[in-house]
C-alpha cells in the first residue's frame, strides 16, 4: 500500500506519543523532522519509501532501490534510526568501523562489531550527534555510486 511521507510522519508522530509526551515529544519529532529535511534535500539521492510497513519510515537509495535509513518506533521505547549498507551489500571493514565510532560516540548504547547499525533518538536529539550522523549518512550516499560501479565493474 502506497503512502505519502505526509501520512507517514504522521503516522510516526501518532506513535511516538504513546510513549511521549510534552517536551520530550517535541524533541523527539524535531529529529524526525531533520532526519526527513535532510533527505527530501537529496531528491537525486534518496526517496521516500512509500511502501515500508506501517510504523516505520525509511528513505532509499534513488539508483539502487534499497533502504538508506529507516526509524521505527517500539513501544516503551524510544524511536530508533537504523543505517543500512548501500546496494544490500555489507559495509567495508574500515567504513563499518566508522559509522560504529560515530554512532558509540553520541549514545550510551554501545555498538559491537556485529550489531544492526542503530541510534536511538534520545542520543539525536543532541544537535552534535544528529550532524555527526547526518554527515556520516552523506559519506555512505556519496561511496553508493562510486561502490555500486566498481562492483558491477568487477562482478
Amino acid at each position: 500500500m502506497s503512502r505519502t511521507l505526509r501520512s507517514a510522519r504522521d503516522t510516526f508522530v501518532a506513535a511516538m506519543k504513546r510513549d511521549s509526551t510534552g517536551t520530550e515529544l517535541s524533541r523527539l519529532v524535531a529529529v524526525l523532522d531533520a532526519l526527513i529535511k535532510w533527505s527530501v534535500a537529496r531528491p537525486q539521492k534518496l526517496v521516500f519509501q512509500d511502501d515500508s510497513a506501517p510504523g516505520v519510515l525509511a528513505f532509499q537509495c534513488v539508483d539502487s532501490k534499497e533502504v538508506c535509513w529507516s526509524v521505527r518506533t517500539t513501544r516503551g521505547d524510544a524511536p530508533k534510526l537504523e543505517i543500512y549498507p548501500p546496494n544490500g551489500r555489507s559495509l567495508s571493514a574500515e567504513t563499518r568501523a566508522k559509522v560504529v565510532e560515530t554512532l558509540n560516540a553520541h549514545t550510551r548504547q554501545v555498538l559491537t562489531e556485529n550489531d544492526r547499525l542503530r541510534i536511538g533518538f534520545g542520543a539525536l536529539k543532541n544537535a552534535n550527534a544528529l550532524a555527526s550522523v547526518t554527515a556520516l549518512l552523506g559519506e555512505i550516499l556519496t561511496g553508493t555510486g562510486t561502490a555500486a560501479r566498481a562492483t558491477a565493474v568487477t562482478s
